[in-house]
């Protein structure tokens, strides 16, 4: 329990953690974290920010340990981040977990599916390879080849 900027700030400060050092990984499952961070991203007093930042590190706890799974909430909230502009590197943060557990051994191509995480995906393939972010293209193209998707199909320039 606590108040809301306690909550947000200990789901920042996790998540912090679990991205910076992947040392940290083990402790945070066997204290009992995954269960915590997995109640923040559904609690209906939680902010947006918490609930992101909980969702953030779930999904980069998940991407490293093949015994765990992002759940539907985590990718869904990561996945609108998508269609946000840019704020505090929240968007990019959200492409670089997302790609991280897209390639990993614990993705779920069925669930990525059921939450339009495919389709994202795709469209953010395509509008990167647009915008000319080839890395960013090529990094998307390689999480949709995990998840046993096709390539997606660019247009050449005439």
């Amino acid at each position: 329990d606590g108040n809301e900027g306690q909550k947000e700030n200990a789901a920042c400060a996790l998540g912090n953690m679990i991205e910076v050092a992947s040392g940290t990984h083990e402790g945070v499952v066997e204290a009992g974290g995954v269960a915590v961070l997995s109640s923040l991203t559904q609690e209906a007093s939680a902010s947006d920010l918490c609930k992101f930042a909980a969702a953030m590190s779930l999904v980069y706890l998940a991407s490293t340990r093949p015994d765990l799974a992002a759940d539907d909430t985590c990718l869904s909230l990561l996945l609108s981040r998508l269609d946000q502009p840019e704020e505090n590197g929240w968007r990019r943060d959200s492409i670089n977990a997302l790609l991280a557990l897209a390639t990993s051994s614990s993705a779920c191509a069925e669930q990525w599916h059921r939450v339009g995480g495919v389709a994202a995906l795709q469209a953010l393939a395509r509008a990167t390879a647009e915008e000319g972010v080839e890395r960013q293209a090529e990094r998307c193209d390689e999480a949709l080849v995990s998840l046993g998707v096709r390539r997606v199909r660019r247009r050449t320039a005439a």
